[in-house]
């Protein structure tokens, strides 16, 4: 008997020459049903390479084209070792005949255990074609005649077990239309690697190899500019594992750099290593930036076809963006102290080796390079002030915690701004507190600007697209949210816009926008009241108009005969030093509670509520609700 562990049941013992699982999945012939395949994604190449059957597992490529539904049920693999002759030769002039093939060495559902055979028995593939298991002398174990070599072993959901050739020989690709001339005129390589279904398909094309037996098509071009075409075809056949370097390639302008009759190798970082410098949530991640990431992709081509059995133990090769890599041996192969997968994957004029870690970045690099491109920092995600206004949000609580800008955030809190600056993508001309004193509006309420004509101004300071300092040229006009067109007029140590004097630029809000400070107020239309509405008493007026009124409203400020519904100002900062005792809830100062990380432009200043401030908090709670 021989005892098997099956998909949703305990070890069953099976009475001999009776097929102990019949696939459910899709078989050849039947339609409207996804074709099943084991999932081999947890098989190592080292494994498969070790025990010389890294040839079988490169056939998986032939279902790059179907639509296949990867299994999570347990199964068995009866893998072919390597031949002296390439027996993966035919996948693309024979693809049904290799589906079928690789689907009748696969049992899906069941874990054979060939170690506990006690007697013959026969099961029914995934083809449906039975592989009858005879047991022989001294516990030798045949399957279709054919010997097995390794009974056990154990990989991720499943076992492998080796075997000396196919198990159905007349459906070996080498045994069928053994005369085609287009087949005796191939000239394929050899080569390693990939247990899974690839993602996209090749055109035209010849074989070629991935490493130790891993056979992918390649396009005919026998170019050096073709090398990195041949690189991204083979890939492009590897699931989920070299994307990210896939991507950068094909953006990259490395094919630039090949010379006519030249080898090349490139190291090729796995998509994990590229994750480990991606931030968790928000942060910054170097290869945002396009320039860092050409450098670092160029810097992973080296000129010469280098094997890594002929490296030796401190070479040191130039790569083509003119950096040095120095190879150790010991205890295993490395580029830069980065490990080297084991196996070459060689291509059409090169090779390809994979690396487990992306070269030429480090900490220190990565620091210094936030430092000079803090436009491409992610942002956290806030739910307040305005959910729904990400780059207003956060512009408002870099403004709020630098005391230059007190009036432009009081008036921001109190404005219904949210659904005129929605998203991110901005720029941001904002005003200090002088150019709002120059005017008088230093002393108008908080909500002299939240509606109307107040509104338009607001909206005026804000244009829609992220500019940089570069874009403002002399001459530009801009148009603002409000409609209303800005000048740029540039000499050689100022720029203004319009009128305004730009005394800070590039205060970069995160990725989200920019901001530039300026010491005037753009297209204020609004004639400032003689006398202040709820103005604050403790500020000197400093503007023509209110310093002319001055006298005349020095009774009024001053009388003592208040109307019975107003409050004085003693109490109402009394009520302010209750409401501060303690602190606000740090959850609405989350990101003012220390230095964030992309805000060294930006001055933090924490500073007590004015009367204005505690007036706003108060109404914020009604108007900041998520959108």
């Amino acid at each position: 008997m021989l005892r098997t562990s099956v998909a949703g049941q305990r070890r069953p013992t099976v009475v001999v020459g009776v097929a102990i699982f019949v696939a459910t999945a899709l078989t050849v012939g039947v339609h409207a049903v996804l074709l099943q395949l084991p999932d081999t994604t947890g098989i190592d190449g080292h494994l498969t390479a070790n025990h010389s059957v890294d040839h079988f597992f490169s056939l998986w490529l032939v279902f790059h084209n179907d639509d296949v539904q990867i299994s999570d049920k347990p199964f068995t693999i009866f893998a072919p070792k390597n031949s002296p002759f390439n027996r993966a030769e035919s996948l693309l002039q024979q693809p049904e005949l290799v589906k079928k093939l690789l689907l009748d060495h696969v049992i899906l559902g069941t874990k054979l255990d060939l170690t506990n055979m006690v007697s013959d028995a026969t099961l029914a593939s995934l083809g449906s074609r039975n592989i009858t298991l005879n047991l022989g002398k001294g516990g030798n174990v045949t399957a279709n005649n054919v010997t097995v070599l390794e009974k056990n072993i154990e990989v991720p959901n499943g076992i492998l077990v080796i075997v000396d050739s196919y198990l159905f020989p007349d459906e070996d690709p080498l045994t069928r239309n053994v005369t085609d001339p287009k087949r005796e005129q191939e000239k394929p390589l050899t080569s390693s690697r990939t247990h899974a279904p690839p993602e996209q398909s090749g055109k035209q094309q010849e074989q070629a190899n991935v490493g130790p037996g891993l056979t992918v098509p390649t396009k005919k071009n026998q170019s050096n500019t073709s090398f990195v075409e041949n690189v991204m075809e083979v890939l492009s056949y590897l699931k989920s594992r070299v994307r990210v370097f896939q991507h950068f390639v094909s953006r990259s302008n490395v094919s630039g750099l090949l010379k006519e009759g030249e080898e090349y190798t490139v190291f090729v970082p796995t998509d994990h290593a590229f994750q480990r410098w991606h931030p968790i949530d928000w942060g910054f991640y170097p290869f945002s930036v396009p320039e860092f990431t050409e450098s670092v992709i160029v810097n992973h081509f080296v000129k010469g076809r280098l094997k890594q059995e002929n490296i030796k133990d401190g070479q040191v090769v130039q790569t083509l963006g003119g950096k040095d890599i120095n190879f150790k041996r010991t205890p295993s192969l490395t580029v830069n102290g980065a490990a080297v997968v084991k196996g070459d994957t060689p291509v059409e004029k090169g090779n390809i080796m994979f690396i487990g870690e992306v070269l030429f970045v480090s900490e220190s690099v990565v620091s210094k390079l936030h430092q000079q491109h803090r436009d491409k920092e992610t942002p956290p995600l806030l739910a307040f002030p305005w959910f729904g206004a990400q780059f207003l949000s956060h512009a408002f609580l870099a403004l709020e915690r630098d005391k230059r800008f007190t009036h432009i955030t009081r008036f921001l809190n109190l404005a219904d701004l949210a659904p005129h600056v929605s998203g991110a993508g901005y720029t941001f001309f904002v005003p200090t507190d002088s150019a709002f004193a120059a005017l008088g509006l230093d002393k108008m309420p908080d909500n002299y600007l939240s509606n109307g004509e107040g509104l338009q101004i607001l909206l005026n300071h804000f244009v829609k697209g992220r500019l940089y300092d570069k874009e403002l040229k002399n001459g530009t006009v801009l148009t603002t949210l409000g409609n209303q067109t800005l000048l740029v007029n540039r000499t050689e140590s100022n720029c203004y816009i319009n009128q305004a004097l730009i005394l800070e630029s590039e205060v970069f809000v995160y990725n989200l926008g920019t901001m530039f400070y300026i010491d005037k107020v753009l297209h204020n239309t609004l004639r400032v009241p003689p006398v202040p509405i709820a103005g604050n008493p403790n500020t000197t007026p400093t503007s023509t108009a209110t310093t002319a009124l001055k006298n005349s409203t020095t009774t009024a400020l001053t009388t003592t005969e208040l109307p019975v519904e107003q409050v004085s100002i003693r109490d109402i900062e009394r009520v302010t030093e209750k409401m501060s005792t303690g602190g606000d809830p740090e959850v609405l100062f989350g990101d003012a509670t220390h230095k964030a990380s992309g805000d060294d432009d930006i001055e933090y200043t924490t500073t007590t509520p004015s009367v204005s401030s505690v007036a706003a908090t108060t109404q914020k709670q009604n108007i900041s609700s998520p959108k």
